[in-house]
């Protein structure tokens, strides 16, 4: 059996780490404040990339490393449209010194340098690799691929043969499954969102070797609560008569955002008294605003405390990305009374099933444009939706402390057995 001390695992985000991040580094950081409360079990080391060396104790227990990118996307100006910097090095030769040190060793993707020098620290070492996928970077890979071709080529002859007859971004998307398929052939253990992941998973490791990954919400910062549209007015300028549409992400061809801003320009078009109001940066922000003008707000990046008022003072939630894994900001908008709708491709529907506050979107700018022009033509019923939305998510909703003491510490355990019984 282990000794008796706490179980000492290293959790590898191959992303770049700022307070402002995505969804992928959130999640890794609220499940860092819920390890704080497992203590005698747990000794948690979240590594991310940085633009420097930095450590930090955020609990007892819980500590945040930066170690500085090998050869970092951020170094290629054709990429710069890319949301997120990654190290594409294939073994970064730090961390493999850092890692022979713990019990676990847990990747977060399949792609980069810290998953795959964790592959080959794990190989030399007999230390476990568990796995969980956050991003959707095969789709991904293949959008920004389409951009990169565009920055590039241009809109010409030459995207279009590369694009089209060569099938490049299908191709990249093609290399990026496999790269994945290998990753987790490696692994001990992989834990998974969807449903397409648990059947893309079972090809590579056994069915008893793969488990269920949620997302935690905090049901008492997300709140329906903490709307107040007088304050939404008064620092935004939002109308507090308005119908207030909401997204929070990435503004950029992956989050599919100006479908969305395409289809709230039709219903203003239509005399519908909406608002778009919309948290996050990226490349098509300016756009989104341009195209709307003053029937949208696009504050850019803000703190979680006011993410977590703008959703309680929306009326609907919209998520229009087709390529989700599992979206924080949609358990976020349920916890806040949201009804919320989605881009049915994106599969993040099924986590709340026929609650009747949840819309699956199924295609472009007018899709979204009907089905949000039907949810707001009835402000009535999407009160009773928001209702229901708070009273499933109290009831549904893991908090991030369960999905840390059912999801993951009992993987982390499993494997740890494992491989001293093995010893």
């Amino acid at each position: 059996m282990r000794a008796r001390r706490p179980l000492r695992v290293a959790v590898l985000v191959d992303l770049t780490w700022t307070p402002l991040a995505g969804g992928h580094v959130k999640c890794w950081e609220r499940l860092g404040r819920a390890a704080a409360a497992f203590g005698a079990e747990l000794e948690l080391s979240l590594f991310f990339s940085g633009s420097c060396e930095g450590e930090e104790l955020l609990s007892a227990n819980v500590r945040r490393l930066l170690r500085q990118p090998v050869f970092s996307t951020a170094r290629l100006p054709f990429l710069r449209h890319v949301p997120d910097d990654t190290d594409l090095a294939p073994y970064h030769p730090r961390l493999a010194r850092e890692l022979g040190g713990f019990d676990v060793l847990h990747t977060t993707d399949g792609f980069f340098a810290f998953a795959r020098t964790a592959v080959r620290v794990a190989r030399r070492t007999g230390l476990p690799l568990v796995n969980s996928i956050h991003t959707d970077t095969p789709n991904y890979a293949r959008v920004f691929t389409r951009r990169t071709l565009e920055t590039l080529f241009g809109d010409g002859l030459a995207l279009r043969l590369a694009a089209d007859w060569l099938q490049v971004p299908e191709r990249v998307g093609r290399v990026m499954e496999r790269r994945l398929a290998r990753h987790q052939a490696a692994c001990d253990y992989a834990l998974v969102s969807r449903p397409e992941d648990r059947e893309a998973a079972a090809r590579n490791l056994p069915a008893g070797r793969i488990s269920t990954l949620r997302r935690g919400v905090d049901k008492a910062l997300f709140n329906p609560a903490r709307r107040d549209r007088r304050w939404l007015h008064a620092c935004y300028g939002v109308p507090e008569d308005a119908l207030v549409v909401y997204f929070a992400g990435r503004m950029n061809r992956g989050k599919n955002v100006l479908s969305l801003a395409t289809a709230m320009k039709a219903l203003v078009g239509a005399g519908v008294n909406v608002h778009l109001l919309c948290a996050g940066s990226g490349e098509d922000r300016e756009k989104v605003q341009g195209m709307l003008g003053s029937f949208a707000t696009c504050p850019g990046v803000v703190e979680e405390a006011t993410a977590a008022r703008f959703f309680a003072c929306a009326d609907l939630y919209a998520q229009p990305s087709e390529i989700e894994i599992h979206a924080n900001a949609v358990m976020e908008a349920l916890a806040a009374g949201v009804p919320v709708a989605i881009a049915r491709r994106s599969g993040m529907a099924r986590t709340f099933g026929d609650g009747g506050f949840g819309h699956e979107v199924d295609g472009g700018a007018d899709a979204w444009a009907g089905r949000l022009g039907d949810l707001l033509s009835n402000p009535e019923e999407l009160r009773r939706q928001a209702l229901a939305a708070r009273r499933w998510a109290e009831t549904k909703l893991p908090s991030w402390e369960d999905v840390l003491g059912e999801d993951l510490l009992p993987v982390w355990e499993r494997a740890a057995r494992e491989r001293l019984r093995v010893r």
